[in-house]
């Protein structure tokens, strides 16, 4: 009698195993030049760490990929180092974001362009030292010259020339996002259902946060409360581009990073400039080319892009929604 009450109390425990609590699991690594923040929503904390760890090591992989200001060898630098008429292989990875890059260019007329390293180096925003005086016309007419996708030859496959030794690759507006992406579908492929990669402020949402939206504030370009907030659900990306991040003030003008490629000048329409879209390899891109349009031209583009919003603060600091944007932005009190 007692040993029959002894078995029943062993299978009702056995049967009601202690569950762990759904909670944010939360990494932070430096990645791409910045902080990049991991959030999974899981109630296996030890598989969301291992997930963590593993798309982390793809978005590093990406990183090493990519970079062009670093002393690793990888396409992107042989590219940048041969000489004109050189046939250089990229990798797999680098000339498909460098096709994508070309499309986004002739759509949005010029205004984004991964050919333009000879100009971003000239002007020197990414190094720890920059100059603190804007380049004289004739440096910025010299880095011009050799930059710009005319500049490029696709020759077959994967391989690529150029016209001038000058000339370079810089995927800087663009390879941020892809390396998002690419660490989504890691933390996808190792079962992740629900998180957020915020890679200093551009990032992509999966799934939801229990049985609420994530909600994700949106930086004002000159003040320190938000400009507003969305609400998202399901698999968005949100990437911001904005003259705040790296710049100097020489005569009382701001000079940034974001630089026109046809001027070759800093960018001078906008403030900052929010793209959401599903993409966070598109909205990256996309959130650089409308900063550089002006708000009416861009406004244009986007509405006729299915599945992509943007909000703009133009350089008179007024806000512009585009039209699905209006639906699911929501501004604070000072907008």
């Amino acid at each position: 009698m007692c040993l029959g009450r002894v078995c029943a109390c062993v299978l009702l425990l056995s049967s009601c195993q202690w569950q762990e609590p759904w909670h944010d699991v939360q990494e932070t690594r430096f990645l791409l030049g910045t902080l990049v923040s991991f959030t999974v929503y899981s109630n296996d904390e030890e598989k969301a760490l291992a997930a963590i760890q593993q798309a982390s090591a793809i978005m590093q992989s990406v990183e090493q990929s990519f970079t062009s200001f670093t002393d690793v060898d990888n396409s992107v630098q042989r590219f940048n180092h041969a000489l004109a008429g050189e046939v250089i292989t990229l990798t797999a990875d680098v000339d498909g974001l460098l096709r994508q890059s070309l499309q986004i260019q002739q759509q949005s007329l010029g205004a984004f362009d991964p050919v333009l390293g000879a100009l971003n180096q000239a002007w020197a925003f990414s190094e720890a030292k920059n100059q603190q005086k804007p380049l004289s016309a004739d440096l910025i007419e010299q880095a011009l010259n050799v930059s710009g996708v005319l500049q490029l030859q696709a020759v077959s496959g994967m391989k690529w020339t150029k016209n001038k030794n000058q000339t370079q690759l810089d995927f800087g507006a663009i390879a941020k996002g892809f390396a998002i992406d690419q660490g989504i579908q890691s933390l996808q492929t190792s079962g992740i259902e629900h998180a957020i990669i915020n890679a200093g402020g551009d990032l992509r949402i999966l799934g939801n946060h229990g049985d609420k939206a994530w909600k994700v504030a949106v930086r004002h370009p000159r003040l320190k409360q938000p400009l507003g907030w969305f609400d998202i659900e399901d698999d968005s990306s949100v990437v911001t581009s904005g003259d705040y991040e790296r710049f100097f003030v020489y005569e009382s003008k701001r000079y940034h990073h974001i630089l026109n490629p046809k001027t070759g000048q800093p960018a001078d329409k906008n403030m900052s400039v929010t793209v959401l879209t599903a993409s966070a390899t598109l909205a990256d891109a996309w959130s650089t080319a409308l900063f550089v349009l002006d708000v009416e031209t861009g406004l244009k583009m986007v509405e006729n892009m299915p599945d992509l919003e943007a909000l703009w603060v133009d350089k008179h600091q007024v806000l512009h929604l585009s039209s699905g944007m209006k639906k699911m932005f929501f501004p604070s009190k000072a907008h």
